[in-house]
């Protein structure tokens, strides 16, 4: 639903646009064909909501024919090399996976499995002979894989995976094999029906009793092209889950199945002709992170699909209370709708220009995108989970039905909270790289003063706050950490000591990388009218971070107490200003009407009324 135009077609000699699709240019940029494009796809028939009510086996059976249709369609092409037939484009993909998160998370997580974590590991972890032999194959849709890394044992601990490659030198191949039970992989996409390959993580041992040379990747067939599992393969499905029904998850032990000496992703590490062990990185622990900050592409992808499942509930809520009359009053001009609504549309835009940011930096390889990628796709995913049960509630009976669409997100959003690295996990991991940095950077302990007072809704005085306070945090973090490593046994033992702040300063750094990117595109957007909307879109942003954490900032002496007592005021200005764009604010997002709903599950057919014993049949 878009506003009125403001003018008539004589009073607006310009034929200015309206202001949702000067928005929606500004938020599309240069990907706007792309997006049409993709839009085009996704409306077909094929890839409409489906109804409520679909067996598992239905489901999965309907997400392949709509990956199949996909793939075809030579969008999945974009990120991979031109020579192997792909366009060289991987940020325009992440535009793709976005528009799939509006019509069907399922198919989202189906393809990302496919032609992310599979596609995309072997891309970056093996060498030029897996690419040209595998690439092609995933391309035109004859080979479908998965990404075989989580233990059941395991969880986010990849590092201690007990699955082993043991190298056999007589027959220059690796025996793979699940030693335990607890390593059995688990929740593998793609396993319990369709995968033909695994990218299988596994801890090498150049002899059965020798020492492990840390964990390393390797192509396993699962299946043949008939889809019978192979010898020495067991497969499990996972049954039923909360959500993303569409995927087929499942549970893989692999009983010493052999694989050929090229079967090693081999850019970090290889075995020589001689049958020795060679890495140009030496330490095992080195050379684990080295290969796991290749494979980011999947947090990314999370952190903006988790957007994309925030944007799909704002836009149904916003429109609903843009157009809903209680007591006599519409539902969006009431305050405490206001503040129920318009913050996490402001953390939804923060959000976006943020992940535009984290493309440029994985497309870039830039040397803080795990730190960045981290720190985004737990705030994205927890953010937007927030939002749907905030949106799912405002809507009141209507949003608990099953044909209103916050049902199904919340239940296929939920995971994106604990895949691709549980929040927790990640949190702890973006405080350990800035802790490592900050101590590379000469950290000296000295205390960073708070900036003097200014003005909450001066651009600048707000990035000096939130730049400060990150600061702050760290290097009183470091300090603590460091008193505390004597006693603790050492820096590790030290750090665990401290999670609690830890995570604490995470959502620091991440509030400063999200206003940096918002406050970035309110200065450089062109259109006067856009940039107004975006502006107070961005301070409700700020002052709400502010707000949520007055205690620190009154504890810390950066705002004194009138100050934080006059936020939730101001909070409640911009929010009665934000509400006047608030229904242009979603309609720029884009979404085609039919993925803001779902069809109603369809009744049974009602069996034929039995004819009683002494009917014979209709009379005169």
């Amino acid at each position: 639903m878009s506003e009125p135009v403001p003018f008539t077609k004589n009073e607006n000699p310009r034929n200015e646009k309206p202001l949702s699709e000067k928005i929606q240019a500004t938020l599309e940029g240069d990907y706007a064909e792309l997006r049409k494009q993709a839009r085009a796809l996704l409306t077909q028939p094929e890839f409409l909501p489906l109804p409520g009510g679909l067996s598992k086996e239905e489901y999965r059976k309907k997400t392949v024919e709509r990956l199949e249709k996909f793939t075809k369609s030579g969008l999945p092409r974009l990120p991979y090399d031109p020579k192997y037939g792909g366009g060289g484009n991987p940020k325009a993909f992440m535009e793709v996976a976005a528009m799939l998160g509006h019509a069907d998370m399922s198919l989202f997580v189906k393809q990302g499995v496919n032609f992310g974590l599979f596609g995309m590991s072997l891309y970056s972890l093996g060498t030029d002979k897996h690419h040209a032999k595998y690439i092609p194959a995933l391309l035109d849709g004859s080979l479908k894989g998965g990404f075989a890394m989580t233990e059941i044992g395991g969880g986010s601990d990849v590092q201690g995976v007990k699955t082993e490659a043991v190298y056999d030198a007589k027959t220059k191949s690796f025996i793979i094999n699940t030693p335990s039970d607890d390593a059995r992989k688990a929740f593998i996409g793609n396993a319990a029906d369709n995968g033909e390959v695994m990218v299988v993580f596994a801890q090498l041992r150049m002899s059965k009793d020798a020492e492990t040379q840390g964990v390393h990747a390797f192509m396993v067939p699962i299946r043949d092209k008939a889809s019978k599992v192979l010898p020495g393969v067991s497969i499990e499905d996972c049954g039923d889950k909360i959500g993303l029904n569409g995927v087929d998850n499942g549970y893989i032990t692999f009983n010493n199945v052999q694989v050929p000496h090229e079967a090693m992703l081999d850019r970090f590490a290889s075995i020589d002709a001689n049958g020795q062990y060679q890495s140009d990185t030496p330490k095992k622990t080195a050379r684990f992170f080295k290969m796991i900050n290749t494979l980011v592409t999947g947090r990314v992808a999370v952190a903006v699909n988790s957007m994309t499942g925030a944007k799909n509930a704002l836009t149904a809520a916003i429109t609903y209370a843009a157009t809903r009359n209680v007591f006599g009053k519409n539902l969006l001009d009431y305050p405490s709708a206001q503040t129920r609504l318009l913050p996490p549309l402001a953390n939804t835009y923060a959000m976006h220009f943020a992940t535009r940011m984290l493309t440029d930096k994985l497309v870039g390889n830039a040397p803080d995108v795990e730190t960045v990628a981290a720190a985004l796709k737990a705030r994205a995913s927890d953010d937007a989970m927030d939002a749907i049960d905030e949106c799912r509630q405002i809507a009141g009976g209507a949003g608990y039905m099953s044909d209103a669409p916050y049902g199904k997100l919340r239940n296929d959003v939920d995971v994106f909270r604990t895949f691709e690295g549980d929040n927790t996990v990640l949190r702890l991991l973006v405080a350990k790289n800035r802790l490592t940095e900050n101590l590379k950077n000469g950290f000296n302990g000295a205390a960073n003063p708070p900036p003097s007072s200014g003005n909450v809704l001066d651009p600048a005085y707000q990035e000096k706050l939130f730049a400060a306070r990150e600061a702050r945090m760290i290097n009183d973090l470091t300090q603590k950490i460091a008193a505390d490593i004597p006693t603790a046994g050492g820096i590790n033992q030290a750090a665990d000591k401290n999670q609690d702040d830890m995570l604490a300063y995470t959502d620091a750094y991440t509030d400063k990388v999200l206003l940096e990117q918002f406050v970035k595109a309110v200065r450089t957007e062109k259109d006067p009218q856009v940039q107004a909307a975006l502006k107070d879109l961005c301070d409700l942003f700020a002052v709400n971070v502010l707000i949520k954490n007055s205690t620190w900032l009154l504890e810390n002496n950066f705002l004194k107490l009138h100050e934080t007592k006059e936020l939730r005021e101001t909070a409640q200005q911009l929010n009665r200003k934000v509400r006047v764009n608030a229904q242009a604010l979603v309609d720029a997002f884009a979404i085609p009407k039919e993925f803001l709903s779902a069809p109603k599950a369809h009744p049974p057919t009602p069996a034929a009324p039995k004819k009683a014993a002494n009917d014979k049949g209709p009379r005169p």
